[in-house]
């Protein structure tokens, strides 16, 4: 008789989604990034529904460095979420995320100046299949591409990339990348991903969750015959307080400290160190705002933080 062929693990239907390509070190990255700022700051969060919140920044830069003022609306729903931030300046950014179906994502940002300088706009569209993620986005100017993550296993998906400047022909090039995640809660996640960027890089994270209050990070990217960066990060989640580390290649250390004081009020503390180029930030806040926030203006605060074009002051 014959014998019953074992199925090969990348033909299951039920894995996983792996998420968009440009997440791919999400766990990493959250531990790597601490908030660090120099001089003073604070935030007042008022939130008046469970779809719309309004923020205030006031920041008080150091010695020789002008304070600032920012403004920020916030409105979300199971299927649009709109934030906008405006500052002193008159720098506007704001940002749609808008639900189309039930697999598909449209994504826009902007941001735009008095100067006309250092306007930008940005579309992406995200399809999630079951067990995969397609994404295409277009920057203003003429830059386009796609981005592909496919799971092969429970554990390992892959995935690509490529960009193409319609502008200019000799902007273009792509990437492969790979994601593998193990232990029995997942606490494991480590991302390979190497492209044509310049003349050559390789980025490589790691990720570990040693428990549900300690979790370790590294990274590291080689920028072929341009630089090569290392950096070591941790986390410790207390009752009260959340504090981030991170330590670099080129003797960088950074820490940032957020201390619950009460319901709704958080104490902000941060210092980067330097000692070879002698440069050093301290800096001191106050966190202001209801404690239970609705969940898009959760969602909206992280995305407005972590987005390139819309940085936190």
């Amino acid at each position: 008789p014959r014998r019953p062929k074992m199925p090969l693990p990348f033909l299951k239907r039920d894995l996983p989604n792996p998420g968009r390509l440009e997440e791919l070190k999400r766990e990493a990255q959250n531990t790597l990034t601490p908030d660090v700022f120099e001089g003073a700051r604070f935030e007042f969060n008022k939130t008046f529904s469970q779809k719309f919140a309004l923020l205030h920044n006031v920041f008080l830069g150091a010695a020789g460095q002008p304070g600032s003022y920012e403004f920020g609306a916030n409105f979300g729903d199971e299927a649009v979420m709109l934030a906008s931030r405006i500052d002193m300046q008159g720098r506007l950014n704001g940002r749609v995320n808008a639900q189309v179906s039930d697999s598909t994502l449209l994504r826009l940002q902007a941001q735009v100046g008095p100067d006309n300088s250092n306007n930008s706009f940005k579309a992406d569209v995200d399809y999630k299949g079951s067990d995969f993620t397609l994404s295409g986005y277009y920057m203003g100017g003429g830059l386009m591409g796609l981005h592909y993550m496919q799971s092969l296993t429970d554990s390992l998906a892959l995935g690509a990339e490529g960009f193409y400047h319609t502008k200019n022909t000799n902007v273009r090039g792509g990437a492969g990348a790979a994601r593998l995640v193990w232990g029995g809660k997942g606490e494991n996640v480590a991302t390979a991903k190497v492209g044509t960027f310049g003349h050559g890089a390789v980025e490589l994270a790691y990720s570990r969750k040693v428990s549900d209050k300690v979790g370790l990070a590294t990274e590291l990217q080689y920028f072929h015959n341009q630089l090569c960066t290392f950096g070591l990060g941790y986390e410790f989640r207390l009752r009260q307080a959340t504090f981030k580390g991170l330590v670099q290649s080129d003797t960088t250390c950074s820490a940032a400290l957020e201390e619950r004081i009460s319901n709704g009020v958080s104490l902000l503390l941060s210092a980067q160190l330097n000692h070879k180029k002698k440069d050093y930030k301290f800096g001191v806040g106050l966190s202001i705002g209801s404690a239970e926030r609705p969940r898009a203006h959760l969602q909206i605060a992280a995305r407005l933080a972590d987005a390139a074009l819309l940085p936190r002051e």
